[in-house]
């Protein structure tokens, strides 16, 4: 039971220590995603762009891992985190004038990508989740507007709760990446010899008597909500962040409770409804 206290303790570190990250780093990235996208990034419908791609991706990735090829299904992933990584690290070197920004974001990113293959273990997957939670979180929240985001985050929490509860295929998912030691969750170990890369399944994830070898929690489970609390410090302050991302550690005490009667449970609900939550209070209580 204490082992499985302090692998929870340190699951909400991630969150938090990402979160604080990301409004840390706004005004670094400001300067390049700031409005980026226009009058576009204010449109509504965007929204409902972002979940019809995220939906269409998520079944074309089970289809490939239904049919076994695997070998495809390692090389989107790969992809994917090396692209977000490059996108994740270029403000960085971009805002301290660091000449060819873009060659050394671009290397950096492979050099990580190449580490995370040759070395799939739980601290390579944190140190890969943190990298691409704050920069997408940072790119996507200084670049839609508040509205598109409620409406995003909003969408995302009802389908995030149907794939869970009712067709099961993010179980599905989560049990493809685990099985395969893809890249797409934050891993706390609760036991000294936890190895992820040995792990064969959500089936392996509780040890004898009942105990968790480690805690999972989804990329997206931290970016989400962070989009959230990027946005409403960018727009109304950083006072108004902290509201956000406090009314997500809130709700996050009420995910893991949920966690621990034994089933998978969906984060989203929970954690954007916590972020949204957060920012209705600020508008209450400090908003003009």
């Amino acid at each position: 039971m204490k082992d499985d206290t302090i692998a929870q303790i340190n699951m909400f570190m991630i969150f938090i220590v990402a979160n604080l990250f990301a409004l840390a780093m706004i005004p670094i990235y400001s300067v390049l995603y700031a409005g980026s996208l226009g009058d576009e990034g204010n449109n509504p419908w965007v929204a409902v762009y972002y979940v019809l791609y995220i939906i269409g991706i998520t079944a074309v990735i089970l289809y490939i891992a239904k049919k076994k090829k695997i070998s495809i299904l390692k090389a989107i992933f790969y992809f994917a985190v090396a692209w977000s990584m490059w996108y994740a690290l270029f403000p960085i070197f971009y805002y301290f004038a660091i000449p060819f920004s873009d060659v050394l974001s671009l290397a950096l990113s492979i050099v990580l990508t190449v580490l995370l293959i040759k070395y799939p273990e739980w601290y390579m997957m944190n140190l890969t989740g943190v990298l691409m939670a704050v920069g997408i979180s940072l790119i996507l929240g200084l670049s839609l507007g508040i509205v598109p985001i409620i409406l995003f985050l909003s969408i995302l929490a009802i389908y995030d709760a149907i794939s869970v509860y009712k067709t099961k295929h993010m179980v599905s998912l989560a049990d493809n990446v685990i099985q395969y030691n893809l890249p797409a969750l934050f891993v706390v170990p609760s036991k000294s010899e936890y190895s992820y890369k040995k792990v064969k399944g959500i089936s392996e994830v509780k040890h004898n008597k009942g105990e968790r070898d480690a805690y999972y929690m989804g990329f997206g489970d931290v970016m989400i909500p962070g989009i959230m609390v990027v946005a409403t410090a960018w727009n109304y302050g950083l006072i108004s962040g902290i509201f956000t991302l406090s009314g997500a550690i809130i709700s996050m005490l009420l995910l893991t409770a949920m966690v621990n009667s034994g089933k998978p449970q969906p984060g989203l609900p929970y954690l954007n409804a916590g972020s949204l939550g957060g920012f209705l209070v600020y508008l209450l209580l400090l908003g003009h």
